[in-house]
């Protein structure tokens, strides 16, 4: 049987912060509260109608602009929560309903108060977002593209690293690069633990190793970046990733390991995963060596891995199979194992691995091919390699390569 109160909480689920702005049967009872009115919001958060951060962060908003409720006369006040009431009642033809003028006019009185609650807003979502531990998702990336590894330290400082590949090891002292010593500013450290993140950029052509203070290692591959905090929290441990990595965790029982990425969080103890997370790629995994990881996507069921199982992500839509291991983890020993991939998709890697942008023209790039491949050699080698086994011909031409059928010949 469905009731006025049944329509009721159905009109408020799944509302957001704005949405609540937005209502006048929320504000009324934040500015004008009545034990009706807060038995209603406890039991919406306790059935979990709404989020409650969200309730929260309004309430804060409301509140912080020190709305004096002395200005709505009690008559008043009692004609708005029957006018409000009436309107709940018949929800189901009602369309949700913007800020009145009076509302606006009792919250924001002025453009300063408008600018205070601009300014309360932003305050509460980043302190929220440093709370929560979200803050590592929108740690912006440096603007300019980089061509050396570069590491962003916590105060900005950035550090570019020769070479093609990169060792950073952490401890509780600093960190070491290529087995050279640098301290950290400890008292920076010890303040801002939770808030304070380091950036790895490896680009194209680049690869670099990475091991936490726990003692976790990571082989991070070519064009990925990763922002991981100076010092782990005390009831997890969190990073961000956007790229490919293998990693080898450290088991902490207590303090589990989260990978996030812009599709995907894995929730993981100790264990050995590979995982391809490029942001602008369609296609994303998340390979198991050893242990058990579970993968957690909105809007999909979790999904919990066993060793020899991939998690595959194409157009948003994903699915778990078995999967010979040996073929996602094979780069960090230099070499490139494919199993009747396309031939786009493998120039993709190789494009990625040796930081030079290959074509493939489109009467080639979706021909599959299955081998092995050694990253060792030069690319040239590579693609010579290919060449002679498949019906692909491939010459350079404006700082990249070509991939085209072998009946088209070359360019003269």
């Amino acid at each position: 049987m469905i009731t006025k109160e049944n329509n009721l909480y159905e009109k408020y689920k799944g509302y957001s912060v704005e949405d609540l702005l937005s209502d006048e049967y929320f504000i009324i009872s934040v500015t004008a509260p009545t034990t009706e009115s807060e038995d209603f919001w406890k039991k919406i958060m306790h059935d979990e109608i709404i989020h409650s951060d969200n309730y929260h962060l309004a309430c804060y908003l409301i509140d912080s602009l020190s709305v004096n409720s002395d200005y709505i006369s009690t008559e008043e006040v009692d004609r708005l929560w029957n006018s409000i009431r009436d309107e709940n009642d018949c929800y189901v033809a009602m369309k949700k309903k913007k800020l009145t003028r009076r509302i606006l006019l009792w919250s924001l009185s002025s453009v300063a108060s408008l600018f205070l609650f601009l300014f309360l807003y932003r305050a509460y979502s980043e302190e929220s977002a440093i709370t929560a531990g979200l803050l590592i998702e929108d740690v912006k990336a440096p603007e300019a593209p980089v061509t050396d590894i570069h590491l962003v330290l916590s105060d900005n400082e950035t550090m570019a690293l020769d070479g093609q590949d990169a060792e950073i090891v952490y401890d509780k002292e600093g960190v070491a690069i290529n087995n050279k010593n640098t301290k950290l500013k400890k008292k920076q450290v010890d303040a801002h633990a939770s808030v304070v993140y380091n950036q790895l950029i490896v680009p194209k052509g680049k690869r670099s190793t990475l091991v936490f203070e726990d003692g976790s290692k990571m082989w991070v591959n070519a064009g990925t970046r990763v922002v991981y905090p100076v010092v782990f929290a005390d009831d997890k441990r969190e990073i961000y990733i956007d790229g490919e990595a293998y990693f080898d965790i450290s088991r902490e029982e207590d303090r589990p390991f989260v990978v996030k990425t812009r599709e995907f969080n894995i929730d993981v103890l100790g264990t050995s995963f590979n995982i391809m997370a490029y942001e602008k790629d369609i296609v994303q995994h998340v390979v198991l060596v050893s242990g058990t990881v579970k993968v957690h996507a909105e809007n999909r069921d979790d999904a919990v891995l066993s060793s020899d199982e991939m998690y595959l992500s194409e157009n948003g839509v994903a699915h778990v199979k078995k999967v010979d291991v040996s073929d996602y983890i094979s780069w960090i020993d230099g070499l490139y194992q494919h199993k009747s991939d396309h031939l786009e998709i493998i120039m993709k890697r190789l494009s990625r691995y040796y930081g030079i942008e290959i074509k493939c023209e489109p009467d080639v790039a979706h021909l599959r091919f299955s081998g092995k491949l050694d990253l060792k050699d030069d690319l040239e080698v590579v693609l010579r390699g290919i060449s002679r086994t498949s019906p692909i011909d491939y010459y350079p031409e404006n700082n990249r390569y070509v991939i085209t059928n072998k009946k088209n010949g070359k360019p003269m």
